[in-house]
């Protein structure tokens, strides 16, 4: 090393000495003042903040510097009333816990977790696995700041921490409240901002950009004025939406079926999308049974039926199903509105004398659902088919269970399964005997998603061969639908861009009493409550939906997604367009104040 080096090296190490020495005396400065912890809690917040932020992949809302100060300093003051180790430990514990689900809530549904999903402990139950796969340790950057600041926290306090003056914490305190009063309503001041870029309605278009440009406060604000009461200017206008629903949404004439009245069961599959059904991996076949039902005669699929699930995923699925209405804009309709009153296709068909059931794996606690099956009007819930096996196993127990049930039941009758087997992780392939697995992907869980849904395919043909053998088939009219997105085809496709017709859902009628032109034209889930209203003759019925069927002489081949994003339209009207997108908000209403009650 020559004397250069060695000068050069000795003037680091004397400012390194020396900004050391500033840092220690300011320390001892802020500490003699006891705000010192509490500056270093807001630079931690304010730096974890920005990596959660970061970990958000949403393009377009970055910023907010502003906001993500106000929630710095919001999350910094408990600290100024207790300096108790276990006090601070807790804390630290809370808000880093609070962080980290968000970011895996977000990593497995592209949102932001409503607070009320907090308060949904039965949830949990068996969702081990699925939580257990959303949390990679990259994620875990969020809590290094939190631990660099306690371990200065435990050094600093070592020599005691004077106890600060009643009078210095109600100054400081009263400073803060004062910025954070002023930045959290500065968004919302009058004439400040356009209505379209104020916070409630950018919350409700695009949750995670707006989570992450105006913060944490405003999402809370978001979420309370979620559980408000509904204004009546807000009922007036959803009254006069639905008032004029006959000449915006004319429902098609009802083609009342000839003969006996056929049964009505619906497969609910989890997870299941348009892509894979007719797809060849190197000639294996990914849904052969699925593939052969669409051969037969009287067969009607429609493949691009738009997922239009959000906070409360498969129980969103079957709101949308079974009483035509969108999904709330925060929260899931399941907890929030389960006791409402609907109008439903089992209430429908009850007045023409159906028997209605519902067949699901889980606990009738999850999603609520006992307490939904009894809204949405269904005579019988049967829970926990999957009985003893394991879940990925669980289809196979619910239909060979709901079949021994299913042809004891009196017709005819209205019959709603809900399968499991299908629901990610995709860690690992279900099924030991799939071609699929020796296959190359461009990742392993788009392999063992495709292998989950071959499984499922199986269990379904399985079924179908037993409804034929109990001599039910011909009876019935089975249709097979996806709850909602989950691999969708960009991901299969490699590309990192979503678009809206990735997400799609398939709508399969199997021995359907009416024909369509359009199996090609783009739907949205909301039309399928009022496509099974008219293929079950109950066109008659008073609640005919949102949605519009898709046996109607004209459609609109237009619909939206959850987060704004369009499908279709090339040839609609602005008039649909708008209609489309007003739905939302409308639903939302209606799901609020009870409506139907």
């Amino acid at each position: 090393m020559n004397t250069n080096d060695c000068e050069k090296n000795m003037g680091k190490y004397i400012n390194m000495c020396f900004v050391g020495t500033c840092c220690a005396k300011l320390v001892c400065v802020l500490k003699s003042y006891g705000l010192f912890f509490f500056l270093l809690l807001m630079l931690n917040n304010y730096i974890t903040l920005g990596v959660l932020h970061t970990n958000l992949s949403v393009a377009g809302y970055d910023g907010g510097n502003i906001y993500r100060l106000a929630d710095s300093i919001l999350l910094a003051l408990p600290i100024l009333f207790s300096h108790r180790k276990w006090f601070v430990l807790s804390f630290l514990l809370i808000i880093n816990l609070y962080f980290l689900s968000i970011l895996w809530y977000f990593q497995v549904y592209a949102t932001i977790m409503p607070l009320a999903s907090y308060l949904m402990f039965d949830n949990l139950r068996g969702l081990g696995p699925s939580i257990f796969h959303s949390i990679h340790f990259s994620s875990l950057e969020i809590i290094t700041p939190s631990i660099c600041f306690f371990c200065i926290y435990l050094y600093s306090v070592s020599s005691g921490v004077r106890k600060e003056k009643k009078g210095s914490i109600r100054i400081v305190l009263l400073v803060a409240l004062t910025i954070l009063m002023g930045v959290v309503s500065a968004p919302y001041w009058p004439n400040k901002r356009a209505f379209y870029e104020q916070p409630l309605y950018l919350f409700g278009i695009v949750e995670v950009g707006a989570f992450k440009y105006y913060g944490l406060i405003n999402y809370w604000i978001y979420e309370t004025a979620a559980f408000r009461s509904v204004s009546d200017e807000m009922k007036g206008y959803a009254q006069d939406f639905i008032n004029e629903l006959p000449v915006t949404n004319p429902f098609p004439s009802c083609n009342m079926l000839v003969g006996e009245r056929k049964n009505l069961i619906i497969i609910l599959v989890e997870s299941l999308q348009s892509w894979p059904i007719n797809l060849k991996i190197d000639d294996i076949e990914v849904t052969p049974n699925i593939n052969g039902l669409l051969d037969q005669a009287n067969t009607v699929y429609f493949p691009k039926v738009l997922s239009q699930v959000k906070d409360g995923r498969s129980s969103d699925a079957q709101l949308l199903i079974n009483t035509g209405l969108l999904p709330l804009a925060t929260g899931a309709a399941s907890s929030l509105c389960a006791n409402n009153t609907y109008p439903s296709i089992a209430s429908a068909l009850r007045q023409k004398h159906y028997f209605s059931a519902s067949f699901i794996c889980d606990e009738k606690t999850f999603w609520n659902q006992g307490a939904t099956t009894i809204s949405y009007g269904f005579d019988q819930l049967y829970d926990q088919m999957q009985g003893e096996k394991e879940r990925k196993m669980a289809d196979e127990n619910l239909f060979k269970e709901a079949l021994f049930i299913i042809k004891k039941m009196s017709f005819p009758f209205y019959a709603q399964l809900v399968t499991l087997s299908s629901h990610e992780p995709y860690t690992e392939p279900i099924m030991e005997h799939s071609l699929l697995r020796e296959k190359k992907f461009k990742d392993n869980e788009i392999r063992n998603y495709l292998i989950a849904i071959q499984y499922v395919d199986k269990c379904i043909a399985d079924f179908v061969t037993g409804l034929k053998r109990e001599g039910i088939f011909d009876k019935s009219i089975i249709v097979i639908t996806g709850d909602h997105e989950q691999v969708t085809y960009n991901k299969y496709k490699g590309r990192e861009q979503l678009e809206a017709e990735d997400c799609y859902v398939p709508f399969i009628i199997i021995n359907s009493p009416l024909s369509s032109k359009h199996t090609d034209k783009v739907f949205g889930q909301v039309d399928i409550y009022p496509s099974l209203l008219n293929m079950m003759g109950c066109c008659d019925y008073q609640w005919k939906g949102l949605g519009e069927s898709v046996f109607g002489d004209c459609v609109s081949d237009y619909t939206t997604y959850r987060t704004g994003l369009a499908a279709g339209g090339e040839k609609a009207f602005n008039s649909v367009k708008k209609y489309r997108e007003k739905c939302w908000n409308v639903s939302d209403i209606l799901l609020r104040m009870d409506y139907f009650k």
